[in-house]
């Protein structure tokens, strides 16, 4: 059977975090349950410590927060990732993780350190099928004067995670952003053999002009630019149905406030 020296029951993370010690008392060494053929079978309840770490998976990530986790291992894989998870919307009150905030990774996992010397690229991800085989890998590793002294069955288990991304920054439509705006509107027009009307193209300068450095330009789909676009489609209408009045021309101003604008043209009767 492998053993290992009796320090490995000393961490050798170095993490933040307000984890505190742990209250469990030490395991009694008669209360390790053998199988028939003298082996040692794999405990109900277990503790991990676990690690949420900013970084990648197998690279070299340091530090995190450090948090104690109870568990059954009967319960399975899903019960355990729950738990971690809980301690993670923990994490995130911290003052640290306040002041530069993090997230969960799109596919997130939990991953198991299986010996004391390995190094992060050998951390196991822990999966549903592989979940118990590789808590008993670990434990036969322990001694029964290990489990003596640390207490519990401990492992050592780590959500990495990354740097949440800054929310965009909007600005001001001042009127040199407007004007840049409308640069790139212009290009647009040319390269999509378009025209705006004057109503969508005024909207549609001012929404750019406030968005971040370097947003590419769109036609956004919502509800005030397609008003502008329908408002624009009816004074063409207007214009056209004046063009073809043959009757006694009588003119007339039409005002219009759309988006906080007011936009004025003449109509013939």
């Amino acid at each position: 059977m492998q053993t290992e020296p009796s320090s490995q029951v000393a961490s050798d993370l170095s993490v933040q975090g307000d984890s505190g010690a742990s209250t469990i008392q030490p395991w009694p060494v008669e209360a390790i349950r053998l199988a028939v053929d003298g082996s040692r079978l794999l405990p109900h309840r277990a503790e991990a410590v676990l690690v949420v770490r900013v970084g990648e998976p197998h690279g070299r990530a340091r530090g995190g927060w450090r948090k104690d986790i109870r568990f059954d291992i009967q319960e399975g894989y899903a019960v355990f990732k729950e738990k971690c998870l809980s301690k993670f919307n923990e994490v995130l009150s911290t003052p640290e993780a306040v002041k530069r905030p993090i997230q969960l990774p799109e596919n997130v996992g939990i991953y198991l350190k299986r010996a004391r010397n390995d190094s992060q690229e050998k951390y196991v991800l822990l999966t549903p099928d592989n979940f118990t085989a590789t808590l008993h890998h670990r434990w036969k590793l322990l001694t029964p004067g290990d489990l003596a002294r640390i207490g519990d069955f401990r492992v050592e288990a780590f959500l990495y995670v990354q740097r949440a991304t800054p929310p965009e920054q909007f600005h001001r439509a001042a009127a040199q952003r407007i004007q840049n705006a409308r640069v790139q509107r212009m290009a647009y027009e040319a390269t999509n053999s378009i025209a705006f009307g004057a109503i969508t193209a005024h909207h549609l300068d001012v929404i750019h002009a406030r968005r971040p450095d370097g947003t590419a330009f769109e036609i956004p789909s919502d509800n005030t630019t397609s008003q502008a676009i329908a408002l624009d489609q009816t004074r063409e209408a207007m214009h056209r149905d004046d063009d073809a009045s043959e009757s006694t021309r009588q003119t007339g101003v039409v005002t219009l406030k759309f988006n906080g604008c007011l936009w004025r043209w003449t109509s013939f009767h």
